[in-house]
C-alpha cells in the first residue's frame, strides 16, 4: 500500500488583468447601473411632474426595491396629503409615466434627510 501524500493544489481561478477588470467594469456599468439609473431618473422627473411644487419640499424619494417607492415625507400634514394622492391615483399615474419600471407600492415615511441650522433654515448638503 502506498502512503498518502497530500499535495498543495494550486489556485484553479485564473489572475485577472486590468484589462480583463476594466472591460468587467465597464460592462457591468452599462448593462446594470446605468440602465438603473436611467429608470430611477424617470421615476424622479415624473414625480416632480405630477406633485405640487409646496408638497415636493417637503418630501424625498428615499429608495426603490422590490417595487415599492418609498418616500421620506418632514411633516404630517404634507404626509396625508401625499397619502390622498395616493388614494386618488398618484400610484396609476407614475406607472403611466414610467411604464418599465415594476412599481407596485408607494410607502411614506415620517422622516427628514437634511439638517436644519439655528435660523431654522434646511442644510441639505452635508
Amino acid at each position: 500500500m502506498k502512503p498518502y501524500l497530500k499535495t498543495q493544489q494550486k489556485n484553479s481561478t485564473p489572475t485577472k488583468s486590468p484589462q480583463n477588470l476594466s472591460g468587467a467594469v465597464g460592462n457591468f456599468m452599462k448593462h446594470q447601473v446605468y440602465k438603473r439609473q436611467k429608470k430611477l431618473t424617470a421615476l424622479a422627473h415624473a414625480w416632480t411632474h405630477l406633485l405640487p411644487d409646496e408638497l415636493i419640499k417637503h418630501c424625498c424619494l428615499e429608495s426603490f426595491r422590490g417595487g415599492t417607492l418609498t418616500v421620506l415625507v418632514d411633516g404630517a400634514g404634507y404626509l396625508s396629503e401625499l397619502d390622498l394622492m395616493i388614494r386618488e391615483g398618484l400610484l396609476d399615474q407614475l406607472r403611466q409615466l414610467c411604464p418599465t419600471l415594476p412599481l407596485s407600492r408607494i410607502k411614506l415615511k415620517r422622516g427628514r434627510w437634511y439638517h436644519i441650522d439655528e435660523e431654522g433654515n434646511k442644510i441639505t448638503e452635508f
